[in-house]
């Protein structure tokens, strides 16, 4: 057989087994991820082990030679290479235990409890501008894109909460409706191109209209939303606030969302403080992050102005700590796949270390 063959074969193999292992990792959660920090405990008990077993050394050095005192001992035994890894390996399976590992689907099945988000993200041409910090992501869209993914994994850390999402420039097109399928919430926001939009958001050749009507998306967000739980919804609104006909168009949505007791937490992106000119042909188009119909709409509708800028707007985190706490609703004809619990794989080989180390240890 060709040996080249037989590389080519056992080459592909190897890559395939560890896309499988990478896919299998990235499918891992974690009940109580936040018990993984313990991890950081082992080396100062490795540490501390270290300087326990110098110091017997140093005291049975003051007795006599080791080896002849070794010799005295009623039950001498050499502890081998393996006894030194039980307590680490135990102490290691003993954490991933409680941190209460899960993967694969249960049999069971849970009732989605949460809240409803309505991510809405602005696609219109001042959102091309490339004036943002992160090299990564250079224009507003790409930044507010990086900012729904990061709120879609706060969201789906707990899960039970929906999520939906709408994209606008002169119109809005819903792209997700509600949903607890976060991954694909996940894949709609990733095929998100702010180059190339959905041709439904863009003004029509006979319209003469504005490329920007955040409050048209503000009343398409709050017709989103399910009626059945007012007080349990929210709408997530990341844009430049830069409405060319600055027509106060806005004052309509923030009034929608402020009659139907829906807050709307905001992020502004981009520079507020100099124009960037973006050039369409021969048009020359200067834009800016607008803050101020920004900052009245979230003020009107009781939610939050988070001022972005050229950063890149950590809203997972802003979602555990000022949404999540917020009080859930509890869908009853939507039932959540659970994911298999696997903390006894860990627990119980951890406390079978722990028992061979004692035993060896005697």
């Amino acid at each position: 057989m060709d040996v080249s063959f037989l590389a080519l074969t056992a080459s592909s193999g190897l890559a395939g087994l560890a896309a499988d292992a990478r896919d299998f990792l990235v499918s891992i959660r974690f009940a109580h991820a936040d018990l993984l920090w313990l991890f950081l405990v082992l080396p100062f008990l490795g540490l501390l082990n270290r300087w326990a077993a110098s110091r017997r050394k140093t005291s049975i050095g003051s007795i006599g030679r080791p080896a002849a005192v070794a010799g005295q001992l009623t039950h001498p035994f050499s502890r081998g290479r393996w006894l030194g890894l039980s307590y680490p390996l135990a102490w290691s399976a003993l954490i991933l235990g409680l941190a209460g590992p899960r993967w694969g689907k249960s049999e069971e099945s849970g009732i989605a409890v949460g809240r409803d988000v309505v991510i809405v993200m602005d696609l219109s041409r001042s959102m091309l501008a490339r004036d943002m910090a992160n090299a990564a992501e250079p224009t507003r869209w790409q930044a507010a894109r990086a900012a729904a993914l990061d709120l879609l994994a706060g969201i789906a850390t707990r899960g039970g909460h929906r999520v939906a999402i709408l994209v606008f420039a002169a119109h809005s097109k819903m792209m997700c409706p509600l949903t607890t399928d976060y991954d694909h919430a996940r894949a709609v926001l990733t095929d998100l191109d702010g180059q190339f939009p959905p041709p439904e958001i863009r003004p029509g050749t006979a319209e003469m209209i504005s490329g920007t009507r955040i409050g048209e998306a503000l009343r398409a967000a709050v017709a989103v939303h399910d009626q059945r739980f007012p007080g349990y919804q929210d709408v997530i609104l990341i844009s430049d606030g830069d409405a060319p006909a600055d027509d106060r168009e806005w004052v309509r949505g923030s009034d929608e969302a402020r009659k139907a007791r829906i807050p709307v937490q905001v992020v502004g992106v981009g520079s507020p403080f100099e124009d960037y000119v973006l050039t369409f042909g021969e048009e020359l188009a200067p834009t800016r992050l607008r803050e101020e119909p920004l900052q009245r709409i979230a003020v009107e509708t009781s939610g939050h102005y988070l001022s972005a800028h050229r950063g890149l707007p950590q809203l997972g985190e802003f979602f555990r700590s000022q949404l999540e706490p917020l009080p859930g609703r509890a869908v009853t004809d939507e039932v959540l796949p659970l994911m298999k619990e696997r903390y006894s794989w860990f627990l119980a080989p951890g406390l079978g270390l722990f028992v061979f180390g004692w035993l060896r240890g005697r």
